[in-house]
């Protein structure tokens, strides 16, 4: 369970909600990005998402144990300069991938560009970012991240490239803890973007999966 209290006072979300079921928590923050009124971060998930999309046509799988959350980000407000915002995207999976490696410090743990990340050499989240047309000034990032999934009654496709935090190490996790881990290291990270303070380069190169490969 989500402890929505617990999530506004130990990081840096200012407004939360949480659905039991929702089609699509990036249509729904899109829906509020140009109600000035929403204060920034705001967070919305969901226990279960029965649309979520991924990029381009691609469609988002989220069985039980799945996180899905969508976060709106005035950008402006976090200091940081348009100029920066492509490299939104991958601060955001350099946080899910810390995250990962606080929970699971021997695990193989990869970041593949743009919107990727690995576990066990199999896809544990997807990131969707997308710009609001009626809020130009704000981004809205999109994450399924599979912490207590099973694939068992997934689509057979997916059973072979997507894997969860549980079904990689044979335990299960705290959703609450998980998301509270992410949430201070993405807060981390944006603020190191924004201050020209974030060695991306090298902190991603960490993780990248992609290397030496063509």
């Amino acid at each position: 369970m989500i402890d929505a209290d617990k999530l506004l006072a130990e990081t840096f979300v200012r407004q939360l909600e949480w659905f039991d079921e929702i089609g699509s928590t990036n249509d729904h923050v899109l829906g509020q990005a140009s109600d000035l009124t929403v204060k920034t971060p705001y967070l919305v998930g969901a226990s279960r998402q029965l649309s979520g999309r991924g990029r381009g046509t691609n469609r988002w799988w989220s069985g039980d144990g799945t996180l899905t959350f969508s976060t709106l980000f005035d950008m402006l407000r976090l200091g940081i300069e348009q100029s920066e915002w492509p490299r939104f995207s991958l601060v955001t999976g350099l946080a899910v991938a810390e995250s990962l490696e606080a929970f699971l410090p021997t695990a193989s743990i990869g970041l593949k560009w743009p919107n990727d990340v690995w576990l066990s050499g199999k896809k544990v989240c997807g990131i969707l970012i997308e710009q609001p047309e009626r809020a130009p000034g704000r981004l809205v990032a999109g994450l399924g991240w599979n912490v207590n999934t099973s694939f068992q009654s997934a689509p057979e496709e997916l059973r072979a490239i997507a894997t969860s935090m549980r079904e990689a190490s044979g335990r299960e996790f705290c959703p609450n803890d998980v998301l509270t881990c992410f949430l201070q290291r993405w807060e981390h990270n944006l603020t190191r973007l924004a201050s020209g303070n974030l060695k991306l380069d090298a902190e991603w190169s960490r993780f990248c999966v992609l290397t030496g490969r063509e």
